[in-house]
């Protein structure tokens, strides 16, 4: 009994890490027309999030589940419960191991993950946040990703000016479930202040 309950969690993590493939491959798709950035570097982000993301399945099958992993030009987020310092210190290695990542974000949380309850608010605030974006005026959505981890959303991504910029953190700032916004967004510009 034991052995066909590993089996089918092993089958739901390889499904759930083939449909965060594919929605990265489909996110891709669906903005590659509209991005600032080349299409060339959209398809790599996608392949280094899907590297990684093997990567964790090969090393620590949880690793999938516990991490979520955001990358944008190189640059990769890395957000999530983990139970131990030495699996941070794993995830943290495999992810700078990970051929062109320029840039790794480390906000990680020193606990046991919560798979069901905090991850359903956190994607309801995600999927909010992320609609806001898309609907604001004079602001190039494409251009910014995002995840909710624990109430925290993370936003990474180039802002062209100032005043996109705090279009962008007016939206986001008054999602339901957001507690924090850390911005780890660059400025086309370079003056966000």
């Amino acid at each position: 009994m034991r052995r066909y309950l590993l089996l089918i969690a092993c089958c739901l993590l390889c499904a759930c890490q083939f449909l965060g493939s594919l929605y990265h491959v489909g996110d891709f798709v669906g903005t590659m027309a509209l991005d600032d950035r080349s299409n060339e570097d959209d398809w790599l982000d996608t392949q280094i999030n899907v590297n990684i993301r093997q990567k964790f399945l090969s090393e620590k099958a949880s690793y999938v589940l516990d991490i979520e992993v955001t990358v944008f030009e190189g640059e990769v987020l890395i957000t999530g419960a983990i139970p131990t310092i030495y699996d941070m210190e794993q995830i943290v290695d495999i992810v700078w191991q990970t051929p062109h990542v320029k840039k790794v974000y480390n906000y990680m949380r020193l606990e046991n993950p919560d798979y069901f309850v905090d991850s359903a608010k956190d994607a309801l605030a995600a999927s909010s946040a992320r609609s806001g974006l898309t609907m604001a005026q004079d602001v190039r959505s494409v251009n910014y990703k995002l995840t909710v981890d624990d109430g925290v959303l993370y936003i990474l991504g180039i802002a062209q000016d100032a005043e996109e910029y705090r279009r962008v953190l007016d939206v986001v700032e008054n999602i339901t479930g957001i507690t924090r916004v850390v911005s780890l967004v660059r400025s086309a510009d370079e003056n966000l202040d």
